[in-house]
């Protein structure tokens, strides 16, 4: 068993940006650290070209199989949506990793990492925990935050965790086997909950898990935040852009970025202001 490894769920249909991800990973990846990429046993054929020494795949079949949601019912999340998340959730039990940061496809790596980035000492994971409050205020996000912390409330009511601060992340986080494990025994198994009940109650994996940690007291908490920089919507990315901040700004806080695939105008890569940003930042930001 690998004490840590990186694990990523992913498709045929995100083969643009899971190879523009693995490129990243290739590059930075100094200490050669394991990526377990889980993809449907019908599209293995099209990851092969990705293997290498530190590149295994695996089928999301082999492990998940008996989990996942079979049937779409009208209002309900997609079948690939749910079942991706119960991948992320129940991967420990191939026991290939105490731990395992989720990354998804449209991630890029930005500069070296290092076990160390993310594991506090060979025992200790580092856990994303923050309360997104620069997020909350920003108009262009409200639409989504309202339901975001309904159904983050839904999950420290039914695990019984008493905390107003509904500290969680977005994803890209480090999941922790005894952590996973007693979520399933302590809790799932006491409830009769199966995965699939979990995200029908809310569609939030990781906010099951880092609930479930806080509650268990399995693994000492050390709270960080986040690993890789996410730009949610396009105008996360303008504001960058109008305060001239480089991608050698980022690298001094992030490992990596995240541009969210679910933009209107799908972008992978973030690029440093052009002259209009850097005279729009000289000519009307300096002057205010």
């Amino acid at each position: 068993m690998h004490n840590f490894i990186m694990f990523s769920k992913t498709y045929r249909d995100d083969i643009k940006r899971f190879e523009n991800m693995i490129k990243s990973f290739n590059k930075f990846n100094v200490e050669n650290i394991k990526l377990y990429v889980s993809i449907p046993e019908d599209d293995l054929v099209l990851f092969k070209k990705f293997e290498n020494e530190n590149i295994k795949l695996i089928t999301d079949e082999s492990y998940a199989k008996n989990y996942f949601q079979k049937e779409h019912k009208d209002g309900e999340l997609s079948l690939g949506y749910i079942n991706q998340e119960i991948c992320k959730l129940c991967f420990w039990e191939t026991n290939l990793a105490q731990n395992y940061l989720c990354i998804d496809s449209d991630i890029e790596f930005i500069r070296d990492f290092y076990i160390s980035d993310f594991m506090a000492d060979e025992n200790t994971p580092y856990i994303v925990l923050v309360q997104d409050k620069d997020l909350a205020i920003e108009k262009h996000y409200q639409w989504f935050w309202t339901s975001r912390q309904e159904f983050i409330q839904k999950i420290y009511n039914e695990v019984n965790l008493n905390d107003r601060r509904l500290r969680t992340c977005h994803g890209n986080t480090v999941l922790n086997l005894t952590v996973l494990k007693s979520l399933k025994e302590d809790f799932m198994i006491k409830k009769a909950y199966s995965y699939k009940d979990l995200i029908k109650i809310s569609p939030f994996e990781f906010s099951w898990y880092n609930a479930w940690f806080q509650k268990c007291g399995k693994v000492r908490e050390m709270a960080v935040e986040p690993f890789f920089k996410v730009f949610h919507m396009r105008m996360d990315y303008i504001f960058y852009q109008l305060k001239l901040i480089s991608l050698e700004d980022i690298k001094k806080s992030y490992v990596g970025i995240v541009m969210n695939s679910n933009w209107e105008k799908p972008q992978m890569e973030y690029k440093n202001p052009n002259k209009f940003f850097k005279w729009f930042y000289k000519k009307v930001l300096q002057r205010m």
